[in-house]
């Protein structure tokens, strides 16, 4: 039974890569040592020949053991003919965070990892071992949380990798689970059957962490065929919901295509407005889409990896109607905006529509950038692609670096000289753009043309404090890294 598991595995994996178009590419193996992902270099490896795969280990560095299963993944790799990197986390060079963030945090650091992987190689896919159990948590997880349909639909089948940088074709890496049909206990059996080694992480029992604990609950209860908790039942609804967000998504894409406004350099989307500023806009008048169209501008703005919540949504949808209520009854709202989930959303005026910026982050929260090389891209607070470069025909010295900073943290540096632009900028940008909301959250560049040199500095958007060398022989690119497709699948 396992050999044929493993040979009906290979052939859905062919499939996909074909259907994905990634027959003639690279592929990047995401290999922790537990049994779904050492199953899925084994079937990968047959699927598109182990020349075809590079596999990449992060070692979190949580337990004393992971050093030595991350090298036996490596020797596995090695008998397998697939070429082996190791990635291990260094916490003493950040504030390790407290319990209840620390998956968040360190997945976040996985997958910058992983993309820095994707970089090196260029590679454009990464092949993960999610399977039909994990789809059943992601489900649970998002239905506690009080997810609306995008995040019921559970994880797609492809969707861009988080925290990474554009590969050579200026294309974002994808991350592709081809092992979202099969269930754990086969992934087991194909392992057995393969003399395959694998690793049991002992965290994964950990019912401190919430993943844990759910992982527990639909454990328990797919002994139960009649508990609606069992993987088989969750998965069921889940699928109903995919199918809801299909039909939806589709009218959706094109309604924002009419009444969004993406600022790609700025990370902000406008929503229209009305004229006569009394009536919801099309996009607001029917509930269920409005939650959706909410639901996508929230998520493309703050750029987190799982859609947000619905109680999130619920404090932006009650400004909106509360809004149009109070104008269509010639009376004002105390509330001004709306902050939650990430993001801010302001209020339509004379000259712009709903504007939804980045919420304004807290102090030290997005760390500056160390010293960057001319024609380096950065990818700052996880949502904008930031590059310098050199004009095309200007000589530059290779001395030059460039940083990228906050706000808050430029201020504390160099009030005046920013201050003052904001008074230059004010004349030639649009209101919108200089919101100070939105001002806010946008990244300052530091261009230092030698060591000890006084820097120049920047706006994101390009608009330089004064006439020098950055002025003169440089350009400064910016973008959303998530481009400018609202409606993306998670």
């Amino acid at each position: 039974m396992a050999a044929i598991a493993a040979s009906h595995a290979v052939s859905h994996v062919q499939n996909i890569i074909q259907r994905l178009q990634l027959g003639d590419k690279r592929l990047l193996l995401a290999v922790s040592g537990g049994a779904d992902s050492m199953a899925l270099a084994y079937i990968a490896s047959r699927a598109v020949g182990p020349r075809n795969c590079i596999a990449v280990t992060v070692d979190h560095g949580f337990r004393p053991e992971s050093a030595h299963e991350a090298a036996a993944v490596g020797r596995y790799m090695q008998k397998l003919g697939i070429q082996h990197e190791i990635r291990r986390l260094k916490w003493e060079e950040v504030q390790k965070p407290p319990v209840q963030r620390l998956e968040e945090v360190a997945r976040q650091r996985r997958y910058t990892e992983i993309g820095n992987v994707c970089q090196m190689y260029q590679v454009s896919a990464v092949l993960t071992g999610h399977h039909s159990g994990d789809q059943a948590e992601t489900f649970l997880f998002r239905f506690i949380r009080h997810s609306g349909i995008h995040g019921l639909s559970g994880m797609s089948l492809q969707t861009a990798l988080p925290f990474a940088l554009p590969a050579a074709d200026n294309k974002t890496p994808v991350i592709v689970r081809p092992l979202l049909d099969f269930d754990k206990r086969t992934l087991y059996s194909i392992c057995k059957a393969g003399g395959i080694e694998w690793f049991e992480d002992a965290s994964n029992s950990d019912t401190r962490f919430k993943r844990n604990m759910l992982r527990q609950i639909i454990r328990e209860a797919d002994d139960d065929d009649r508990s609606p908790f069992n993987a088989s039942s969750l998965l069921k609804v889940r699928k109903a919901m995919q199918g809801h967000r299909e039909v939806i998504d589709r009218g959706l894409a094109s309604l924002l295509d009419k009444h969004a406004t993406v600022r790609a350099d700025l990370g902000v989307v406008e929503l229209a407005a009305e004229t006569d500023g009394q009536q919801l806009p099309r996009w607001a008048s029917n509930p269920a889409v409005r939650e959706r169209a909410l639901a996508s501008v929230v998520g493309w703005v703050n750029c987190k990896d799982h859609p947000p919540e619905l109680a999130h949504l619920r404090q932006f949808e009650q400004l909106i109607v509360s809004f149009y209520k109070a104008r269509k009854a010639g009376a004002s709202i105390a509330q001004t905006s709306v902050s939650t989930a990430g993001v801010t959303m302001l209020p339509p005026t004379v000259r712009h529509g709903w504007l939804f910026c980045r919420q304004r982050p807290r102090a030290n929260e997005i760390q500056i950038t160390k010293d960057l090389a001319l024609g380096a891209t950065a990818l700052w607070d996880g949502r904008l692609l930031i590059c310098v470069q050199a004009k095309p025909g200007r000589s530059i010295p290779e001395a030059v670096t460039w940083r990228v900073y906050s706000q808050d943290a430029a201020m504390h540096k160099w009030a005046d000289q920013l201050l003052e632009h904001r008074r230059v900028c004010r004349k030639t940008h649009r209101p919108a753009d200089m919101h100070q909301a939105v001002l806010a959250v946008q990244p300052i560049i530091s261009v230092k043309p030698v060591p000890d040199a006084q820097p120049t500095l920047a706006f994101a958007f390009g608009s330089v404090c004064a006439e020098s060398l950055a002025a003169t022989d440089l350009d400064i690119s910016v973008r959303a890294v998530r481009g400018t497709d609202l409606v993306a699948r998670n």
